[in-house]
Order: structure tokens, then C-alpha cells, then sequence
């Protein structure tokens, strides 16, 4: 695989294919940190007509039904890595594309069938996170069959505060916990409503273990807002504290924005704005300069709220399930 990039980077080939692909994503959007290097293992490498270069691994995890990480994907994933450069990046990318996807369709059809693995084949699942702001790479991702999913957003804090709404917020409590596990976990249905989370028969355990965490002690917080001394809503966020989440852009210290949920008979009435003020004040208040979070691209309710108050896209995760036959190209 390092020869077929040496004939066209020259020695040395997987830094300088990385250090390539960094500019180039530098200059499409700052806000994206530096990619490391591909392991000296990576799958497929391949250069196009124009000159442009592009190589790629892929990396596999697999989660028990009853694991925290089984809530927000499948249980077996299939994680694409890519490094694309040159005047032509969008055939190399396709090209690349389709190469490691022909080698996870050969994997799957060698493995299918009854055995210890059969539920992690049919809860499979195939990821690619990419720049946002790359528009060169979403025809191919379109084309080889991935939807985008989830996008990671950001918003840099000002000094100023930001505008609050009409309703009172207040840290959670320990009493709050079981009123906060089921608006969390109403919120988690939703999401698998529209396709983008699955259904795991450890949910309701897993989230009340979680913000009972939360709750004791940090790098989280959770507030709650009220209407006439009534919880309508709550968001749970983090401090910065040099998480994986926080690595993936160049602004820092980061925080991160986990969940918000408002009582759908509250909406409309500035409670999630409320909670978003609060929460930006507690960060900056905690040295944070810049706030992250992932929100669905399928929820009609996530994306212009946080466009509203000044969020946008950094990196899109665009994911791809296994298909019926044979053909992953």
C-alpha cells in the first residue's frame, strides 16, 4: 500500500498524504483540527488522472446490547478514515470510497449467517465523519449510499451574555433524577423515531445511571427551567476537560451541550433559549471560549434552534446500513 502512494508522494508517503489533506481542510474551514496520520495498516490508497491522492482504513467496534456506547449507534461499526488531496479530490475520494466499501461487503457476506455473531451482523452499520464545509466529498458519499446523520456544531462565546428567555433556570437537583431520566429518555425515543438512535432494552438504566453521574459530580452539569415553579425542560453539558469531542476542532477550551429537552407544552415560549444562556454562562464562567454539541440532521426542531442562536456545522458523521446483495460499490 505505501508503494502505491510513494510512486506519487515520494518518500515518506503517509505524513506528507496527511499533512496535504490537513492544508487543504484548513483552508475549506479552520475550525478543523489536524487528522492524524493513517496507520501504516490502512486498507486501500488511490490516485486519479488529475493527480489527486486519496488512501483510507477501516476500523471496527463492537458493543454489548446492554453498554452505554449501544445507545447512540450499532452495535457493530464499521468506522471509515480517509485522506484526500489535489485538484480532482472528488474522484479520488470515490474511487477510495468504493474500494474499502468492496472489502466490507466481502467481510459481511464471509460472516453472515447463525453464530455468536449473528445479532452484530444484522445491527451493522458503516460511518464516516467528514468536514461539513467539504462539498467536494458529498456526492460520492450520496452516491455510494450513506445518509448524513448527526452534525457537530459550534459556536464561539462572546464576553457579552447571550439573550435570556422568559422562564427561571436553576441547577438540577438529586430529586430531579427520575423526572430527568424520563424526559432524557423521551427525548432518546424521538430520536429513534426519526432513525437516528436505536432502541436498547437497557435505555431507561443507562440514562439514569448517567445523569445521576451528572448530578454528583463533574466535568457535567445539568440545569432545569421552570414555568410557575414547574419543570418544563432541562440541558445537560460539560465542562471543558480535553474530551475526544473537544479534539476534533481547533477552538478551546470547549465545552459540549449533551441533551436539551423542553415539555412540548412549553415550547415556543424562549425555555430552550433560556436554558442555552444559562448554559453558555456557566461555561464561560468555567474559562470555555468556544461550545459543541450534535444534534440531529432528521429533527425539523434542532437545527434551526441552534442556528438561531449561532451554532453551525463543523463535521457531518454520514453513515450507511448493509445492503440486501452483494454490490458495496
Amino acid at each position: 500500500m505505501n508503494e502505491r502512494l510513494a510512486a506519487s508522494l515520494g518518500a515518506d508517503p503517509i505524513a506528507l498524504l496527511t499533512e496535504r489533506h490537513n492544508r487543504r481542510m484548513a483552508q475549506i474551514d479552520p475550525r478543523v483540527a489536524p487528522a492524524p496520520p493513517l496507520a501504516d495498516d490502512q486498507e486501500l490508497a488511490v490516485s486519479s488522472r488529475s493527480g489527486a491522492v486519496a488512501a483510507g482504513r477501516i476500523q471496527e467496534y463492537r458493543f454489548g446490547t446492554d453498554t452505554y456506547e449501544a445507545l447512540w449507534g450499532a452495535l457493530h461499526r464499521q468506522v471509515l478514515q480517509v485522506r484526500v488531496f489535489g485538484a480532482d479530490p472528488t474522484t479520488a475520494f470515490d474511487e477510495v470510497l468504493a474500494g474499502l466499501l468492496g472489502r466490507l461487503g466481502a467481510d459481511i457476506y464471509a460472516s453472515t449467517g447463525a453464530g455468536p455473531d449473528a445479532e452484530l451482523n444484522a445491527d451493522r452499520s458503516v460511518v464516516l465523519t467528514w468536514p461539513s464545509l467539504d462539498t467536494a466529498c458529498a456526492a460520492p458519499l450520496v452516491r455510494h449510499g450513506f445518509a448524513p446523520l448527526t452534525s457537530l456544531v459550534i459556536k464561539q462565546l462572546e464576553q457579552r451574555p447571550d439573550p435570556q428567555g422568559g422562564t427561571t433556570v436553576r441547577p438540577a437537583l438529586p430529586s430531579d433524577l427520575e423526572r430527568l431520566t424520563e424526559q432524557a429518555e423521551r427525548l432518546h425515543l424521538f430520536e429513534n423515531q426519526l432513525g437516528v438512535l436505536p432502541w436498547r432494552p437497557a435505555l431507561r438504566a443507562l440514562l439514569a445511571e448517567e445523569l445521576a453521574g451528572a448530578l454528583a459530580s463533574e466535568p457535567s452539569f445539568v440545569l432545569t427551567s421552570l414555568i410557575d415553579g414547574i419543570p418544563v425542560g432541562f440541558l445537560h453539558g460539560q465542562f471543558p476537560h480535553g474530551a475526544w469531542i473537544e479534539q476534533q476542532v481547533t477552538a478551546g477550551p470547549t465545552g459540549y451541550l449533551s441533551r436539551l429537552f423542553v415539555e412540548p407544552k412549553a415550547r415556543r415560549k424562549l425555555v430552550g433559549q433560556a436554558l442555552i444562556a444559562a448554559a453558555h454562562e456557566t461555561l464561560r464562567a468555567r474559562g470555555a471560549q468556544a461550545v459543541l454539541l450534535h444534534h440531529s440532521l432528521h429533527n425539523p426542531l434542532a437545527a434551526p434552534l441552534w442556528a438561531r442562536v449561532g451554532y453551525r456545522p463543523v463535521m457531518t458523521a454520514w453513515t450507511r446500513k448493509p445492503p440486501k446483495t452483494r454490490d458495496w460499490g
